[in-house]
Formats: C-alpha cells, structure tokens, sequence
C-alpha cells in the first residue's frame, strides 16, 4: 500500500512540474513576426444592430454594414387585404437596394419561400411559406438605389384550417448579401 501511495506523490509531483515548466515557456516566449499576440490584441463583438442603426451609414460601416435590401410595399398598396379559403391573392411588394459606399455597386437577392433559407413562417404545423410563390423568383441583381417590384402570390386551399384566421406578411424566402429590412409586417391577409 505505501508503495501505491509514493508512486502517485511522485506522478502527482511530476505533472506539476510539467505544467510549471510549460506555463514559464509560455510566459518567456516571444510571438514570432508573423503570429498574432493575443495579449495585446482587443477581442471587438458584433452588436445586433437595429434597422435605424443599419439605414445610417456613420454606424453601419463602423461594423462593415455596406448596404441593406428594404423589403416594403407601394404607398398605393390596399389596405386591409382579404381573401377567401380556396382563392389566391397578388400582392406588390418592392425590392430597393441601398449602398453605403460606392464600391458596393449591387446586392445579390435569392427569392425562395420554400429553399432551405430566408424567413420562414410557420404556426402550429402550418407553414405559410408553402402557400406563397414570387414573380420573379430565384437569383436577382439589384443596383444600388434600385427597385424592384416583385409580386407576392399566396394561394389557400379550401381546407385550410378554421383555426387560422390570417396570414401574416413578410419576405418569407428573401435573402440577400447584405442585411435585410423587412417592413412588411404591419399588414396581414385575412383568410374568410
């Protein structure tokens, strides 16, 4: 038994003074020309920026925010909108890209509800995004100070459930190289 208990003193004395001496190298060594020193170097985050701080360019660029795509509707758009069980409704939306420097000249924008990316909106096992298609859809190029109108066209099946009273709006399956503003979700369709 005493023979188990020197053979763990000395392996327990031997890893700390493994572990002293690689702390002391640690400590003494200089970072070589080219490697960073963490030491020195300020850890910076990325703070969720609102859509106000986004639109501005001072404190979008000061985090690399280079432009954004706005999502909205014409200022002629109906409001409320309705629609009934079985039917189909078109809605205009626009598109406007918006550069904060002159080198990004454009945004690339996928337009898909149903890809595997962009919003997706979905309540209980109803996903809306599978009522919904775009015109145009797929992989557009949008200009800085572009718009683009695309129409939004949701169609509901006539056993749609009763329980869902409206549909909400929003860019669902639109995305783009660059931050997203979507301002659509102050309206919805009503479903009768």
């Amino acid at each position: 038994m005493r023979e188990k208990f020197n053979l763990r003193i000395m392996i327990l004395v031997f890893v700390a003074l493994a572990s002293l001496a690689c702390a002391l190298l640690l400590a003494n060594s200089s970072p070589e020309p080219n490697e960073p020193n963490f030491e020195e170097m300020e850890m910076v985050g990325m703070p969720f920026l609102t859509y106000m701080e986004i639109r501005d360019p001072e404190i979008a660029l000061k985090y690399g925010v280079t432009g954004y795509l706005e999502i909205t509707y014409p200022s002629d758009s109906p409001s409320p909108l309705f629609m009934d069980r079985g039917g189909e409704i078109n809605i205009k939306i626009l598109l406007h890209f918006v550069s904060h420097t002159p080198e990004v000249t454009e945004a690339q924008v996928s337009i898909d509800p149903k890809g595997p990316w962009g919003l997706k909106m979905e309540y209980r096992d109803v996903i809306f995004n599978e009522f919904v298609s775009y015109n145009p859809s797929g992989n557009i190029t949008i200009k800085a100070g572009e718009t683009k109108p695309v129409i939004m066209s949701i169609r509901i099946p006539e056993n749609f459930p009763r329980s869902i009273e409206a549909i909400p709006l929003c860019g669902m399956g639109i995305r783009a190289d660059v931050p997203t503003i979507d301002e659509l979700g102050e309206k919805e369709v009503a479903v009768h």
